[in-house]
This record gives C-alpha cells, structure tokens and sequence, in this order.
C-alpha cells in the first residue's frame, strides 16, 4: 500500500510540474485540478493533513477560475452578486480561512484518529 501510495504522490508532484509546462490558462487549470485531485489523494492516504487540506482549498478555486477563463472575467462576479455576495467576497472568505488555518489545522488534527 505504501508503495502505491508514494506513486500517487509522485504522480501529484508531475501534476505540478506540468502545469507550469502549459501555454493556455484552461489547459494549467485542467492540470491543476487533476493534481489537487491526486494530493488530495495522497493526503488522505497518508495522513498527511496540511497537504489535504491545502489541496481541499485549492480545488474550489481552480474549478471557479477555469470557469472564469472559459466564460469570461465577469461571470463569476455576476454569480457572486445573484447570491448576494460582494464580488470580492470570496477573497475575503479566503483570507479569513487563511488568518484561521493554524487553529483549525490544530482542531482537526486533535479529532481526527491518528495512523
């Protein structure tokens, strides 16, 4: 199990690297999506649980970004103000999940069963 393993994590970390191979945005996004698919993987297999969930944040904002690139800049904004939602909101959701990632990283890793 550990070598299979080990193998999606090499797979993820080629993920990344591809995508900075990549000449359009959608194909990057394609690519970054399908590596975030793979740590996720690998995270959770592993236990490791910065990697997880790095990745878990990092998935939302590729799908909405390729979104934005297929649809044009303005599509998301408009879908964040038809929930009523400033366009910005999602930054700041963001940033606040960010200044509150050590305490909830310390949270989780308290609840979760340890390996």
């Amino acid at each position: 199990m550990a070598v299979m393993t080990d193998l999606l994590g090499y797979a993820a970390s080629f993920a990344v690297l591809a995508t900075f191979l990549m000449r359009s945005m959608a194909a990057l996004r394609l690519t970054a999506i399908l590596s975030n698919i793979l740590f996720i993987a690998f995270g959770y297999l592993r236990g490791i649980h910065p990697v997880l969930l790095l990745h878990l944040a990092l998935l939302p904002i590729n799908v909405w970004r390729l979104f934005a690139a297929e649809n044009g800049a303005a599509v998301p904004s408009r879908i964040l103000r038809s929930i009523g939602l400033p366009p910005h909101g999602l930054w700041s959701a963001l940033g606040l999940f960010a200044g509150l990632w050590k305490p909830l990283a310390v949270i989780l890793m308290a609840a979760l069963p340890r390996v």
